[in-house]
C-alpha cells in the first residue's frame, strides 16, 4: 500500500507542480466538486475494475456523466508516461473532474477542487450506503502529510455482489481488499487539488 501511494504521490507532483490557481472556489463549490469526483469513481472505477473497456465505455460522451475527451498533450500530462485514457466531466459551477485510466489497472478520478473533510464524508456515504449495492466496507489505514499534501490510506473491502462482480474478472472469489488512495493539496497551491486512485493488490508470490 505505502509503495502504490507513494508512486501515486510521484504522479501528482510531475503532473501538476506547485501553481497557485486563478479561480479561488469557495467550500461548497469544493465539497459538490468533491461529491461529484467520489461519484465518478464509485460508479466508473470501483464498479468496473478490472475491465477497462468497461471503464472506458462508462466514462464515454454518451455514459452516465458525459465525459469528453482531452487534447494529446494534456492527456500525457495527466498519464506521465504511462500507457491509458484521460476524459474530462464539467459541471456549471464546479472544477473540473478528470478521469484518468491506466494499463497498469490504476484508476484514479483528478479533482480541481477539493475538501478533506468532504471527501471522506461522501467516500463512506457512497461505498457504504448503497453505492455499491452494499457490497463493501471502506477501512482507513493510515493518513500523513507529504510535501504539504495529504495522503489517506484505505481499503476497500468487497463483500456480496461486488465480490462477485470482481471474482468473475479475476477468477477468484473476489474480497480481496482494493487499495484506495487520496492524496488532497492545500487550496490554491495546485490546478488540481485532489485524487481519489484505486488498485487491486497484486497477491504475493509464493
Amino acid at each position: 500500500m505505502r509503495r502504490f501511494a507513494a508512486l501515486l504521490l510521484v504522479f501528482f507532483c510531475a503532473a501538476f507542480p506547485v501553481a497557485a490557481q486563478t479561480g479561488g472556489g469557495d467550500y461548497r463549490m469544493r465539497d459538490e466538486t468533491s461529491r461529484l469526483a467520489v461519484a465518478v469513481l464509485g460508479r466508473i472505477c470501483l464498479m468496473n475494475l478490472g475491465d477497462t473497456n468497461a471503464i472506458i465505455t462508462a466514462a464515454s460522451p454518451t455514459g452516465e456523466f458525459g465525459f469528453a475527451d482531452v487534447p494529446a498533450d494534456v492527456a500525457a500530462g495527466f498519464l506521465q508516461g504511462r500507457q491509458g485514457h484521460v476524459r474530462v466531466l464539467r459541471r456549471k459551477n464546479m472544477g473540473a473532474v478528470t478521469l484518468v485510466v491506466g494499463q497498469d489497472g490504476i484508476c484514479s478520478v483528478w479533482s480541481e477542487y477539493a475538501d478533506i473533510t468532504a471527501l471522506h464524508r461522501h467516500l463512506l456515504a457512497m461505498v457504504e450506503k448503497g453505492g455499491l449495492k452494499g457490497g463493501a466496507q471502506v477501512l482507513a489505514l493510515d493518513a500523513r502529510d507529504s510535501d504539504g499534501v495529504r495522503i489517506n490510506d484505505y481499503y476497500v473491502m468487497p463483500s456480496g455482489w461486488y465480490a462477485a462482480q470482481l471474482g468473475k474478472r479475476f477468477n477468484d472469489d473476489g474480497s480481496q481488499p482494493l487499495a484506495l488512495v487520496t492524496t488532497i493539496s492545500p487550496p490554491g497551491r495546485r490546478p488540481m487539488e485532489g485524487v481519489l486512485s484505486v488498485s487491486r493488490l497484486l497477491k504475493p508470490s509464493r
